[in-house]
C-alpha cells in the first residue's frame, strides 16, 4: 500500500539525517562501512564552492568546503570508442561544512581520510589548486604526505595571463606564448619557467602585473610541480574529482534558480548528498532505524544544528 507524506515533513525528516550526520562527522565518527585496509596510495582533494545563504536583507554568498578522498585501486580507467581514456572513481568518501573558518572541515577531512587508511596507506597525495590554506593544511595535518599542484589548474593560470596580456581573442599569439611554458613546466624546468616570466616581466615598461601574479603563483608552488617523478610513478595529477564534486554535490542542488538556504540546513542537505554520492546509499539506509527520526521538533533542531 502506498503512502503519502508531505513535502514538509520530507524536508524536515532530511534534515534531521543530515543533521545527524553532520554531527557525527564533526565528533569524528563514521559509519560500519568505513575501510580499514591498507591501501597502496591515498588521495586527498579539497576546493570551495559558494552557496546563497539568507542574509539579514537580502540573499547572500558562503563558501562551502568540500573534500574526497579515494584509494589508488579505487580509480578504474577505461577507454570510450574513440579510443579516449574515461576515468571513474569509485567508493571514494566525502567530506563537507559550511561553518565558520575551516577548522571544522579540516578535522572533518582528516577523519575522512583516516576511515580510507591514511595511516596504513604506503603513500598520501595531496592534490591542491595552490591556495595557501590548503598549503598549511597539508602541512599541519598531512606533513609526511607528497603535495602535487594540480596540473590542470597550472594551465588555466598560463591561459589567464596570457589573455590578461594579448587579449582575450588573440588566440592564436597566446598559443605561441603559452606552448613552451608549459612544455618546460611538463618536464621539470619549473625554475626555469620562473625565470623566463621574471624576465619578462622585468623587460616590459607597462601590463606587468598578470607576470608577477604568475611569478608568485609558481614560485610558491614550485616544491609542488615535479611532475616528471609523478608520471613515473603512477600518480594522479588533476584534482578533477573535487571539482566535478562541487557540480554535482553542491552546485546542482544548492544553486538552483532562486534559492537560498540556512546554513544549518545547507549542512544537512549537502551531507546527505555526500552519502548519495559515495557508493555506499543502501548500506546507509541499512543501517538507519527511520524511528529515531520521525518525532522532533524542528524549532529545537534548527538550534541544536547551528
Amino acid at each position: 500500500m502506498a503512502i503519502q507524506i508531505s513535502r514538509t515533513f520530507l524536508g524536515q525528516l532530511v534534515h534531521r539525517i543530515g543533521s545527524k550526520c553532520y554531527q557525527k562527522a564533526k565528533q569524528g565518527e563514521h559509519s560500519s562501512a568505513s575501510e580499514r585496509r591498507a591501501p597502496e596510495v591515498l588521495y586527498i582533494q579539497a576546493d570551495g564552492a559558494m552557496v546563497p545563504i539568507m542574509g539579514e536583507k537580502q540573499r547572500e554568498f558562503k563558501e562551502n568546503k568540500l573534500g574526497v578522498v579515494f584509494c589508488e585501486e579505487d580509480i578504474v580507467r577505461n577507454k570510450t570508442k574513440n579510443g579516449k581514456e574515461h576515468t571513474e572513481i569509485h567508493n571514494r568518501r566525502f567530506a563537507t561544512s559550511m561553518n565558520k573558518g575551516t577548522e571544522e572541515f579540516k578535522k572533518m577531512l582528516y577523519n575522512t581520510a583516516k576511515s580510507k587508511g591514511l595511516h596504513q596507506a604506503e603513500a598520501v597525495i595531496f592534490l591542491s589548486d595552490g591556495a595557501s590554506w590548503l598549503r598549511k593544511y597539508r602541512k599541519e595535518y598531512y606533513p609526511n604526505a607528497i603535495q602535487i599542484l594540480d596540473w590542470y589548474h597550472v594551465v588555466e593560470h598560463l591561459w589567464s595571463t596570457a589573455h590578461r596580456l594579448f587579449g582575450e581573442t588573440k588566440t592564436d599569439v597566446c598559443k605561441k606564448w603559452i606552448a613552451p611554458l608549459e612544455d618546460l613546466l611538463w618536464n621539470g624546468g619549473v625554475a626555469e619557467v620562473i625565470e623566463k616570466i621574471k624576465e619578462q616581466a622585468l623587460l616590459r615598461k607597462r601590463n606587468q602585473t598578470p607576470l608577477w601574479e604568475l611569478h608568485t603563483y609558481l614560485f610558491n608552488n614550485q616544491a609542488f610541480m615535479n611532475y616528471p617523478e609523478y608520471k613515473d610513478k603512477g600518480y594522479y595529477i588533476g584534482s578533477g574529482a573535487i571539482e566535478s564534486a562541487n557540480k554535482y554535490i553542491v552546485a546542482n542542488r544548492m544553486k538552483m534558480a532562486g534559492m537560498r538556504w540556512s546554513i544549518p540546513r545547507a549542512n544537512s542537505l549537502l551531507w546527505l548528498r555526500c552519502k548519495y554520492f559515495e557508493d555506499q546509499w543502501e548500506s546507509f539506509w541499512d543501517e538507519m532505524n527511520l524511528r529515531d527520526y520521525l518525532d522532533w521538533d524542528p524549532d529545537v533542531e534548527e538550534r541544536v544544528a547551528a
